[in-house]
């Protein structure tokens, strides 16, 4: 299990691991010796935590120790019995009892004292026995403690001496199963009786330490609200111990320790008082912090200064207390820190003394302020004994034990180190500290560390890792940098930028290797910035970029996810890239040119913009914040490197901006993922500023890949971080000429234009600001009309001339400036998709450079007016440069007044309009309502009903042609199949296709599959899409499966092609638009899926799938003449006259509702084909009234025939009516916005119904206008007039219901067609001539 600190969760030996984004020291278990926090006091816990000690056996009720732990524990009680023997405290064998303490090794446990569970009391339980209780009882009654202090406070008589120790032992035989709460007061008193007493007379030594050892036996209540009751008598006693440590007695002040140690290890009584319960088992404790009794113990160290066994009982009494907080705040008012510090390399042979201090160090370090004790250690003597006992240990402590305490005191020295006011470098512990860190790696001998040698033990590797630390600590303090440079710091870490797994200096396992290797990656980058002249001498630069190609290479690597990098560094080389970049990004963002010239020069662009390609693959595969973060690195590197140089960009230019554009196009939601997508934007928006503005062909790509329109839908999410950088994108981006029509162009949601989307981020960022405005919008202040709420409240403060006043600050400060830029670029006049609101907006936009000029002069004239009394002269120029600034503030409201009053003069017309609309609706009801009683009445009778149908017979009778040919050979037209009409027509069809699967390979033989067959689609006439939809209803098209490789046939036949007819003029395009080819005539093919590849070799004799497709068939009608008009101008009237096609014919609108063919037969049996298309509508160029489904027939006719009605035309009453001429330019216009090629065909105009009354006169008009349109446009509505017009070949009337004129029009037609015949062929002959002379010239010049 992985632990965060010594707060989070324990590991077990043998873990390498530890989270976090920069180096951590590594951290480890509590150290079984140091006693765990009592109940309800925090464990503690900092930023450095001390390493595992792997020997020792779990405290507390963890696992117990494994067979190795025990037989080491045993071992080193052995070692060291001989030396404690020598300090322990002479006591019977009898009187000691298995200890309870943390410190569970007898050879690091101070010399045993007596035990609180004596011989006398065990003599006593023995001969008591069952009437113990009886006894005690009696016993209790009988002791007067009043008598015995009366008794102790006489000094009179030297005879009493024998009467007072009686009385003494008396007292200690009652209470010997524990002290009553209520004669605490008095037993305390009776102590410090004592202690005077032992001045002079040594005998009352034995009655005192009995008397202290009562102390650490349970305290006993009658009621449960005693502990509180006698509380402060309670700290007092106890507190009253600490003092006793001035009673110069070794005797004494070991016992005062036991007791307090016995706090911690508190056994309940045998017997009880008669009527008395046990205190709580944290009683003690709290009454010990209560009395500041830690405090005491701290500055009675000086007394027991000398004395090496006293000592160690002290510093042990300290170690339980100092695991708590209140404890170890009181230790720290006595200067504990630095007085255990020094005590540190006392002479000691058992290394107690050592060991014990630096616990309670520890301890102090996790329950105090750390700032607090490292201020403390910050005395040269403290440095000087840390680093003489860190010394001593490194070079003669070969124990785990000594290792363990060794990487302990090294941890404390790099809290030191964060101090600046620690004499580190002073002492020379600094160097001696680099010098361990890098001896491995140099191999340069140094008399520092001579005879030094590291193992490849656990602890070792700790102390590896811990010196790595220690160098990104030095590598904050400028100090420092010096001995970093000399001590060859750059090399050592450099090491460890190689592809290899092995070191080749230590036996590292390769999970203790590549978590080293991560950590020296990670310390590089702190220290590469500061040694920029030695990162170039060991050609840093090249070994990176080595590196980095070999973590995107494909050589087997497992990764053990080591170190802080949590996740992404297991199973690949993601730790390693990341920590690459990181150093990579610390020194070019110093900007350097000699650091950014060497890397460029080493083509770290390229292989940079293939890492993020990398990157962003692993990202699609699975979204992670390390995999962001090394994309987030590697943008901003390559802007630090291609800023301000124009070559670098343009070799980021085309690959660069590919990369780009995804980060741009990311989904907004993932903003908010918490993964980091947040940063990689603002990098790639960076990136973008920086490696393609400037440079014209990285802006024009990025301009046809959209970028502008990916730019400002970014923007239109209005969020005010991203707001800032896009618009000064956008702004410097519109000094490409191309810019600016690309963000004309854009559209938001609901239409939204980028003018529109600009004035609301100018209204939101002004709402912010707290500008005033009134409820229109208008400007409520004409003296400041653009100041913020913050700008009016600032004083008027007189300043230097260089520096900036608030009003030009605040350009700095909000985004108006660029938004005032953006439009000022963009033009003023003419934007789009503006309402009144925007127009009043847009007024005060328009005049940002004149307020703010305003502004800064009214600044001038305020601190002017602080400091001196102007002259009058001046003082009328200032008057009048102010009115100026005023007077634009009221043109603009007077402009924005005009702007509203023309929108509600707007607004009342709409209604009016509004109104009249819905007037003509309820005269249109009225109407439909008369034609359906008319109805009624001729369907309810059958005469009249007889009567209409004669009349319709005759109608279509007389619209006959009745005109027969007077001279020339007649022939009959009657050919079979000549008419063509399209029932049913579809031309759209959907189908589902697939190539056939390969053949299996066989892989004995080496044989190779079968490829699969392909599909194919084959134009053919007299195919319609209806035919395929018919035919195959499912519509699945599968090729043939490939023969698999066999012993007869190694190499497999290919699988049978599927083949779909299909009709001629068929566009193929795929699911998502893209066009894959086109059939214009028959017997062409394409292939539309293509069979997959047979197994074989390369795919591990395993088939491929075919390819599949999802195609839409675009079926364009291929004719000679296109009829093209508004509906029931006489199209398929004209189409029935002309050729033998039937079309729907009436008296309404959309009678023809799907395209119909024709075919037009003359007397030399020349067809020319006449496609009737459905009537167009206003905006069928937008697709209104399925108007693209119509016009894309058009595109392959060969000329064009405009019929429009001689009357005009009006589709509904809701509709204007439009005359001929109108007719002829709406036409013009809806085929020139759906294609502007469409107008360079050849164009026959038929001006039908010229049967009607004043068609004559409506003719002779048209012609006028159409001989000179432009006099006559500005009478027209501007969205009606085209920006080119048709030019017509001829313009003939005709009457489809008389037959006036059809002969003439099929003989311009057939004349057109004839004449267009004969210009291709000239022209193929033109071209035909040209290559002969071409390859004439040719055969010349050989000769």
């Amino acid at each position: 299990m992985r632990q965060r600190g010594r707060t989070g969760a324990r590991r077990p030996r043998g873990g390498h691991g530890a989270h976090g984004g920069t180096p951590a020291v590594p951290t480890g278990r509590r150290d079984p010796r140091c006693p765990l926090p009592p109940p309800g006091v925090p464990a503690g816990g900092g930023t450095h935590a001390r390493p595992p000690r792997a020997w020792a056996p779990a405290a507390g009720g963890g696992a117990a120790p494994l067979p190795w732990q025990r037989r080491e524990a045993a071992l080193l009680r052995r070692r060291r019995i001989g030396t404690m023997s020598s300090l322990a405290v002479s006591e019977p064998p009898a009187s000691r009892a298995p200890s309870r303490s943390p410190a569970r090794s007898p050879a690091l446990s101070p010399a045993p004292g007596p035990s609180r569970c004596g011989g006398e009391r065990r003599r006593n339980a023995s001969d008591a026995g069952a009437d113990l209780g009886a006894v005690q009882d009696t016993q209790l009654r009988s002791v007067d403690l009043s008598r015995v202090i009366k008794l102790l406070e006489d000094s009179d008589s030297k005879d009493l001496e024998k009467e007072q120790l009686k009385a003494l032992k008396k007292v200690v035989k009652h209470f010997e199963n524990g002290l009553p709460l209520k004669d605490l007061s008095q037993i305390i008193e009776i102590l410090n009786l004592c202690a005077e007493k032992m001045n002079e007379q040594e005998a009352f030594t034995e009655p005192l330490c009995e008397l202290i050892k009562l102390c650490g036996l349970p305290f006993q209540k009658k009621k449960l609200s005693d502990e509180v009751s006698y509380s402060v008598a309670v700290s007092n006693c106890i507190a009253q111990l600490g003092y006793l440590m001035r009673v110069p007695s070794s005797q004494v002040r070991i016992q005062i320790c036991k007791c307090v140690v016995s706090f911690y290890n508190t056994e309940l009584p045998r017997k009880l008082l008669s009527g008395y319960q046990p205190t709580s088992a944290n009683y003690k404790i709290q009454m010990a912090e209560l009395g500041g009794l830690a405090e005491t113990l701290i500055l009675s160290l000086t007394l027991v200064e000398n004395q090496l066994t006293e000592k160690l009982w002290v510093l042990k009494a300290l170690q339980h207390l100092s695991s708590s907080g209140v404890n170890c705040r009181l230790m720290m008012k006595a200067q504990a820190a630095s007085r255990l510090c020094l005590y540190l390399n006392g002479v000691d042979p058992s290394g107690q003394l050592v060991f014990r201090s630096s616990e309670i160090l520890w301890n102090l370090l996790e329950n105090t302020s750390k700032e607090e004790v490292v201020n403390q250690l910050s005395s040269l003597e403290c440095v000087h004994a840390l680093k003489e006992v860190f010394v001593d240990l490194l070079m003669h402590g070969f124990r785990h034990y000594d290792r363990q305490l060794r990487n302990d005191l090294l941890v404390i020295a790099t809290l030191l180190a964060e101090n600046p006011a620690a004499p580190m470098i002073e002492s020379g512990f600094t160097k001696l500290l680099i010098v361990l860190a890098t001896f491995t790696e140099v191999k340069i001998p140094n008399p520092l560390i001579k005879g030094l040698k590291l193992t490849y033990s656990y602890e070792d590797f700790e102390l590896k890792k811990l010196l790595f630390n220690v160098i990104a600590v030095l590598s904050k303090d400028p100090c420092a940098v010096r001995l970093l440079s000399e001590n060859y710091v750059m090399p050592a870490l450099l090491c460890y930028v190689k592809p290899s797994q092995k070191p080749g200096f230590h036996d590292w396992s390769a999970a203790q290797y590549e978590e080293l290797q991560l950590h020296a990656i990670a310390i590089l980058a702190s220290v590469a910035p500061l040694l920029v002249d030695k990162y170039l001498s060991c050609q840093a630069n090249t070994l990176l970029l080595v590196f980095l190609e070999w973590c995107i290479g494909q050589d087997p690597f497992f990764g053990q996810g080591n170190s802080f990098h949590g996740t992404g560094g297991r199973g690949n080389k993601l730790a390693q890239m990341r920590c690459s970049l990181r150093v990579l990004r610390s020194v070019v963002s110093l900007y350097d040119d000699a650091v950014n010239l060497n890397l460029c020069d080493q083509g770290a662009i390229s292989q940079l913009l293939d890492i993020l390609k990398y990157a962003a693959n692993k990202s699609k595969e699975k979204e992670d914040a390390i995999v962001l973060e090394v994309q987030a690195d590697i943008l901003f590197i390559l802007s630090a490197l291609c800023e301000n140089d124009l070559h670098r960009k343009e070799l980021f230019s085309y690959e660069g901006v590919d990369i780009l554009i995804p980060f741009i196009q990311m989904d907004p939601k993932r903003l908010y993922s918490g993964l980091g997508h947040n940063c990689l934007l603002f990098s790639a928006l960076d990136c973008l500023w920086s490696c393609v503005i400037g440079c014209y062909i990285a802006e024009d790509y990025f301009l046809e890949k959209q970028g502008i329109f990916l730019l400002l839908d970014l923007l239109a999410l209005k969020q005010k971080n991203l707001c800032n950088i896009i618009l000064g994108i956008l702004v410097e981006f519109c000094d490409n000429p191309q810019t600016t029509s690309h963000i004309s162009t854009w559209r938001g949601e609901k239409d939204q234009t980028a003018a529109n989307l600009l004035i609301e981020l100018w209204r939101q960022e002004e709402l912010e600001l707290g500008v005033k405005r009134d409820r229109y919008g208008r400007i409520a202040d004409v003296k400041r009309p653009i100041a913020s709420s913050f700008q009016k409240q600032q004083e008027v403060i007189p300043m230097p001339a260089n520096c900036p006043s608030f009003a030009i600050m605040e350009i700095s400060e909000n985004i108006r400036a660029k938004l005032y830029s953006l439009l000022c670029k963009l033009g003023f006049e003419n934007l789009p998709g503006l309402s009144a609101k925007d127009f009043v907006t847009l007024a005060i936009i328009r005049r940002y450079i004149d307020f703010k000029v305003g502004e800064v002069w009214s600044e001038l004239c305020a601190e002017l007016k602080e400091e001196f009394r102007p002259v009058t002269s001046d003082e009328e120029a200032l008057k009048v440069i102010s009115e100026v600034s005023e007077d634009t503030g009221r043109m603009v409201a007077a402009l924005q007044t005009e702007v509203l009053e023309s929108q509600h003069h707007q607004e009342i017309q709409e209604e009016e309009e509004t109104y009249t609309k819905i007037q003509a609706i309820h005269k249109q009801r009225e109407m439909v309502n008369k034609s359906w009683k008319n109805f009624l009445t001729r369907t309810s009778k059958y005469e009249a009903l007889k009567k209409a149908k004669r009349i319709q017979e005759k109608s279509i009778e007389a619209s006959r042609s009745k005109l027969k040919t007077q001279n020339g050979t007649v022939h009959s037209t009657d050919i079979k199949g000549l008419s063509t009409t399209y029932g049913n027509f579809i031309d759209d069809l959907r189908l589902y296709v697939r190539g056939g699967t390969g053949g299996m390979g066989y892989p004995r033989l080496g044989g190779e599959g079968g490829r699969g067959g392909d599909v194919w689609f084959v134009a053919q006439e007299r195919t319609t899409l209806k035919t395929i939809k018919d035919r195959y209803p499912q519509k699945r098209f599968l090729a043939g499966t490939g023969a698999n490789s066999s012993v007869k046939a190694l190499k497999g036949e290919k699988g049978k092609d599927c083949e779909v007819h299909v009709p001629v003029g068929i566009s193929v395009l795929c699911d998502d638009g893209k066009q894959i080819g086109e059939l214009n005539a028959a017997g062409e093919r394409l292939l539309v899926a293509r069979g997959g590849l047979g197994g074989s070799l390369a795919t591990n004799f395993m088939p491929c799938k075919g390819q599949r497709r999802i195609v839409h068939l675009d079926l364009k009608l291929i004719a000679d003449v296109g009829l093209v008009g508004f509906p029931n101008a006489g199209k398929s009237s004209l189409l029935s006259k002309i050729s033998h096609a039937k079309p729907e014919i009436a008296n309404y609108a959309f009678t023809t509702v799907q395209p119909e063919l024709g075919k037009v037969m003359y007397a030399d049996y020349k067809q020319i084909s006449v496609a009737d298309l459905p009537g167009l509508i206003e905006g069928a160029h937008a697709n209104k009234g399925m108007g693209h489904k119509f016009l894309k027939h058009v595109e392959r006719t060969k000329q064009l025939l405009l019929v429009v009605d001689i009357s005009g035309f009006q589709l509904s009453i809701k509709t204007r009516f439009r005359t001929a001429f109108e007719t002829i330019l709406l036409l013009t216009k809806e085929l020139e916005l759906y294609k502007e090629e469409l107008l360079t065909k050849p164009a026959v105009l038929a001006v039908n119904k010229m049967d009607l009354p004043c068609a004559k006169d409506n003719l002779s008009e048209l012609m006028k206008q159409l001989q000179n349109p432009q006099d006559f446009l500005h009478l027209l509505q501007e969205e009606m007039i085209p920006a080119n017009t048709l030019e017509f070949k001829d313009i003939i009337p005709i009457s489809t219901y008389t037959g006036e004129g059809i002969e003439e029009l099929k003989a311009r037609i057939r004349k057109s067609i004839d004449e267009e015949a004969e210009q291709e062929n000239e022209e193929y002959r033109k071209k035909k001539l040209l290559l002969l002379q071409t390859s004439e010239e040719g055969q010349v010049n050989r000769s």
